[in-house]
């Protein structure tokens, strides 16, 4: 076979999706490396391997790029746990059990999402389009909780609540314990975490406090 002859490589054109999934994940990188240092879209840029041209193309404004990733990451954290509830089945308790195991595991209990997260939040401040993303992944977080609650509350071994108002109480206690940890890991092992928890849904299926 002469040269002329020899196959080349097919160039593989991109879709508009695949590149926006391309600069979402090198953003998530840039930020958890460089933290707000990484936010600048030449070092976006670079980490995808597109130029600046082709990111302003996708994306009218950094502002847009950035309430993507931050959904995208949310979304990608809360699917992990569900998914690890799904594997596990089991009765609304036992579900509930493995909701806090994936929550306090290492995937989701990793200083380095911190770094991510306080861009995200500082953004939220000054960005509607941020707060808009941010908004977005916490009520459907807490609509996943409430829906967990929902079934344990359909026991009839379990006193009536207000799923509402459980299932804020429950988010905050989940994000406070993972703020604690990442900003100090000494604070608590993660499994006492897990039995705080614990001990917080048992208390409400016993009546113990009321909502």
């Amino acid at each position: 076979m002469t040269d002329t002859q020899k196959i080349s490589p097919k160039f593989r054109r991109h879709s508009p999706d695949e590149r926006k999934r391309e600069l979402v994940d090198a953003t998530i990188k840039c930020l958890e490396k460089k933290g707000s240092e990484g936010l600048s879209v030449r070092s976006i840029s670079a980490e995808a391997g597109i130029s600046i041209g082709l990111i302003n193309h996708h994306y009218p404004s950094k502002d847009d790029l950035i309430a993507d990733a931050y959904e995208k990451l949310a979304t990608d954290i809360l699917q992990h746990v569900l998914d690890l509830v799904q594997e596990n089945g089991g009765n609304p308790r036992e579900r509930m059990s493995a909701f806090f195991n994936a929550y306090f595991s290492s995937h989701v209990l990793d200083e380095k999402i911190l770094r991510i997260w306080i861009v995200f939040w500082h953004m939220s401040d000054k960005s509607e389009k941020v707060r808009h993303s941010h908004d977005k992944t916490s009520e459907g977080f807490r609509q996943q909780v409430e829906i967990m609650l929902r079934d344990l509350g359909a026991l009839p071994e379990v006193p009536n609540f207000n799923y509402r108002l459980a299932a804020i109480g429950l988010s905050g206690m989940l994000d406070g314990l993972w703020l604690e940890w990442c900003l100090n890991p000494t604070s608590f092992e993660p499994k006492e975490g897990l039995q705080i928890c614990e001990a917080w849904v048992d208390c409400l299926m016993s009546g113990s406090f009321k909502l």
